[in-house]
């Protein structure tokens, strides 16, 4: 049905100029979104003030930075409480969608009977592919409605992905203790994969433009910014822990990789090579006894 309402998440911090520009692109869509939410995760720069002054936005200002996680854990609890919208789109404050990307991704959605979630076609700024958000496709049964425009996948990013509110109730929140990464991984995994065992599907005319300051994947080894690495430690934990709940053979797949990862740094690793080691390996047994509560809706 593409007569669905539908609530536009978005959660931000300290992007406040990417931020407008994402919040004017929904504004403009060519279908409109019923309410606007955004979950401000305490940023500094300006945003707060922004936001009192935008008078169709339901606002979520943390006390904290709550990351990722948790500010898309706080913005889906509002869309199920403060809205009785049937679906909930979310993304973050660097997505830009462009003015038909809501219509085609509810017309892909009315292709289907049934899905567990639609996630769009994420581009970067030069129109190629976003190297971070290219969805898992499913091993087998990834053709199942090609033909529709539809591409079968197991799981996404957030950064713009339609779910069901009856979804939504059947698996929970996204896990705010993850803070950043593998959050959105986890969450579709549930969907697909561990739960419900419902189709996500890559709509493929449903474009975005994810304005990232590069379009590299993020990787450990060759990270620049020695003030960014701390946020690898919940790569390894937050992984081990998706590992663990797909069975054996990702547990050691997830070990093997970080190994290897773990014995290149000395010739790889511009600098700070020692605390990239540490971090892998914190991660890592962190993951072992890492065990997150999931929230439901009304529990």
């Amino acid at each position: 049905m593409t007569d669905l309402k539908v609530a536009a998440v978005i959660v931000t911090f300290n992007k406040l100029a990417l931020f407008k520009e994402c919040l004017e692109a929904i504004r403009a869509q060519t279908t409109p979104v019923s309410h606007i939410i955004v979950v401000d995760n305490h940023s500094s720069d300006g945003t707060e003030s922004f936001l009192k002054a935008q008078e169709d936005v339901l606002v979520l200002r943390t006390e904290t930075n709550l990351g990722g996680a948790g500010g898309f854990n706080a913005g889906m609890k509002q869309f199920m409480t403060q809205t009785d919208d049937d679906a909930v789109w979310i993304m973050d404050d660097d997505t830009i969608p462009v003015p038909d990307t809501l219509e085609k991704m509810l017309a892909g959605g009315a292709k289907v009977e049934d899905y567990g979630f639609l996630c769009s076609n994420v581009k970067w700024t030069n129109d190629e592919p976003t190297l971070m958000n290219i969805p898992n496709v499913k091993k087998t049964a990834w053709n199942l409605i090609a033909e529709k425009g539809l591409i079968n996948v197991e799981s996404c990013s957030f950064v713009s992905v339609m779910i069901p509110r009856q979804v939504v109730e059947a698996v929970g929140y996204p896990i705010s203790d993850f803070f950043i990464w593998g959050d959105d991984f986890e969450y579709t995994l549930r969907i697909t994969m561990t739960k419900l065992h419902k189709n996500g599907y890559f709509v493929s005319d449903s474009v975005v433009i994810h304005k990232m300051n590069q379009n590299l994947p993020v990787d450990i080894l060759t990270e620049a910014d020695p003030n960014r690495l701390g946020r690898f430690f919940y790569n390894y934990r937050n992984l081990y822990y998706i590992s663990k709940k797909r069975g054996g053979r990702f547990v050691f797949g997830h070990w093997a990789r970080a190994l290897v990862t773990l014995v290149k740094v000395p010739f790889v690793s511009p600098n700070k090579r020692l605390k990239r080691m540490g971090l892998i390996l914190h991660g890592l047994f962190a993951g072992i006894v890492f065990k997150p509560q999931i929230e439901y809706p009304n529990k």
